[in-house]
Formats: C-alpha cells, structure tokens, sequence
C-alpha cells in the first residue's frame, strides 16, 4: 500500500521516517512532527499511535520508539503510522499546551460542527487548531483503528479512557455506525489488557470539550475505532508501564490481524475489573484547608462508605475522614498532599449507567 504522511513515504518491509509541517514561526522556522511509518510485506490493516499531545506526557513517546523496530516489521502485515510528539512546543518547554494557543491542545480536533464565521469579534481557529484538523484529516484518509498515549497524574494506573460515541437524532445510519465502532473499542480496549474506564458523563463530556479530543473525533465523525491510553505518571517514564503499554499494543495489533501469534500477557501493572461498567470521577473534596493522608492506593476497589482520605492541619491533628460515596475503585492520586477547599484529593472510576453509544445533546448543532 502506498502511503505518504508528510515527507515520510512507506516501503515494504522498511521503517521509514519523516517530518509533517505544523506551524510556521513568526520570527522564521517551524514546528513539524516527527513521523515514523513501518510498513511489512504484506497488505493489512493501518494503526496509528500518536502520542506527546500534552507536553509533559512522555512516556508513550517510548513506548513507540519501543514497538517499532526492525524484528516487528519483519513480521507485520500492514502498516503503523506512528507521530511520537504531537505538541512539540509543549515538549520542548515542558508545558502541557503550546505556547501558540491558550488552551488544551486535546481539545482542538474537529467537532462536527459548522464553523461560525459570522461574528467578527470572535477569533478564527488558531494555527494550531487548522493544523490538527489536518492531521485529523490524515488520519480519516488512511487509518483502520488508531491508539493516542497519554500518563494520567503522579501514581496513577496505567489505563484506557473509552470514549462515548454520539451520533445524530434520528440518523439510523449513523446509530448502526456508532455501534459498530463501539463494539470495535470494547474488543480493541480487551486485547490491550489494561483496566478500562469511560470518560466523564455525556454532559460533561461535552462541557469539558472532550468530544474533541484526538480519539474522540476519530472515532464519533470518522467512524474509526480509537482508544486513548492512559500510562500512569507524567515526566520521567516508569519502565513497567513503558513494557506493558508496549505489549498491550502488539496485542492490539494480533487483534488486527496485523500479527500472528498468541496473546502476550500483560505484566508488571495492576489490572483492575470491578465487574461493572465505570466513569471518571473527581471525589474526596476536602472541606478545608488541611494535609490530605490517603487511605487507598490506586487499583483498589472501594465501596460505598470505604475511607478514601484523612484530612490532618500541620501539626498533624485529625480533621475528618473522607468517605467514599460510590462503588468503585481508584484511578490516581493528584500530585501532592496540601489541598484547599474544595479540591479534589482522589479519582475514582465509578459505577457506569449511562450508554456508551447515544444521542448529541438535543440542541447540539443549532
């Protein structure tokens, strides 16, 4: 299959390696992305696996370099197409957005929408944003099932954020569409191996703008099946996670008919099933300013009424305990121990019973 991202161009059989234009400087010069194409000797499908969107996110940026080398390609049957720095300004300054927007970069891919051109005090899409829509639109054009690699927070699990995938009222195409990529997920997110969450409620999801994010508009608007892999800390990447993601990957790939071979298991993490289906939630507000104590580490279950926290003041005198007001169990721990209040001291994966094929919110698109 002939495949061309940028200046990077497929061969059978080969790793090939090349540069995408992003964003042009003001001042001369450019940010690109570094792009890697690796293509076997036989047609199959084309995985893409982005990573670095978030500038202090690098561990999936590893993990790529991990997956594809040579001994992989000798036996894939298909193609990867993999961008390992998605926001380079972000990685150069260790920043989690550019310094080109003001805002999350993971919220800047298509949304369906018919842009509003008619309020001249309203700002066009940044050259950030038109560049993503470009690489959304590369990723429309070629790609069989995409993965975009992420690290949650300090002590956190390595895990899978399953989007929700919205179609039109009324639409029966789009609703059968809709299910089938889900369906597609469930079993992607299954060869992957790691513990596995939805977003946020569909209200929020939207208010959030998490229906832009890379994998959501792939897999809502382009009908691609798309995962995004949460691998646990930020900064300096723990080897584990690093080897289990890049595991969990060939897996995916097996599934994708792209290698052969038995599933490997996934080792060295903890792997979390509360036999339900859950969300994201932020919990354990404090209600005053104190030193947070956590009671449970991440991947434990917890029920409705567990202990999650101990709020202590300096000197290290009881202010409450925090109890749980869900089933559950716990995703990470937010960097630190000093909270105000109001914050949140934990995340949880809670109880799940919203679909995760649905509806776009009645007004939507007026």
């Amino acid at each position: 299959m002939s495949l061309t991202i940028g200046t990077a161009a497929a061969q059978r059989g080969e790793i090939t390696y090349g540069e995408y234009f992003l964003v042009q400087h003001p001042v001369g010069g450019a940010d690109v992305l570094p792009v890697i194409i690796a293509q076997g000797q036989e047609d199959g499908p084309v995985f893409w696996i982005t990573a670095g969107i978030h500038g202090i996110e690098h561990a999936g940026i590893q993990v790529i370099h991990k997956l594809i080398t040579p001994e992989l390609v000798k036996q894939l049957r298909g193609t990867i197409i993999a961008i390992p720095a998605l926001n380079p300004a972000g990685l150069r300054t260790l920043n989690r957005q550019a310094y080109y927007h003001a805002g999350d970069p993971n919220r800047l891919f298509p949304d369906g929408r018919v842009p509003d051109t008619t309020d001249p005090d309203k700002a066009p899409p940044s050259a950030l944003e038109e560049a993503y829509g470009r690489v959304y639109e590369e990723i429309k054009r070629t790609a069989s099932f995409y993965f975009d690699l992420h690290c949650m927070s300090q002590d956190a699990l390595s895990f899978i954020f399953r989007d929700r995938i919205l179609y039109r009222k009324g639409d029966k195409a789009a609703r059968q569409r809709a299910e089938e990529v889900s369906l597609k997920m469930d079993e992607m997110a299954q060869a992957y191996g790691h513990t596995v969450t939805a977003d946020f409620a569909v209200g929020k999801y939207i208010d959030q703008k998490l229906h832009r994010a890379t994998t959501a508009a792939v897999s809502m608007l382009a009908g691609i099946p798309a995962l995004t892999a949460e691998l646990s800390s930020p900064y300096t990447p723990a080897p584990e996670v690093v080897h289990a993601s890049v595991t969990g990957l060939r897996n995916v790939m097996r599934w994708g008919g792209m290698l052969s071979g038995e599933m490997e298991p996934i080792t060295g993490i903890k792997v979390v099933d509360p036999g339900f289906p859950t969300h994201r939630r932020s919990v354990a507000r404090v209600t005053q300013s104190c030193i947070v104590h956590h009671l449970k580490e991440p991947g434990d279950l917890v029920k409705v009424g567990d202990p999650l926290v101990e709020m202590r003041d300096a000197w290290g005198r009881s202010l409450g305990v925090l109890n749980s007001e869900y089933d559950g169990f716990v995703i990470s721990r937010p960097t630190g121990i000093l909270y105000y209040p109001g914050d949140a001291a934990m995340l949880l994966a809670i109880r799940d019973e919203e679909p995760r094929v649905g509806e776009y919110p009645a007004l939507y698109f007026d």
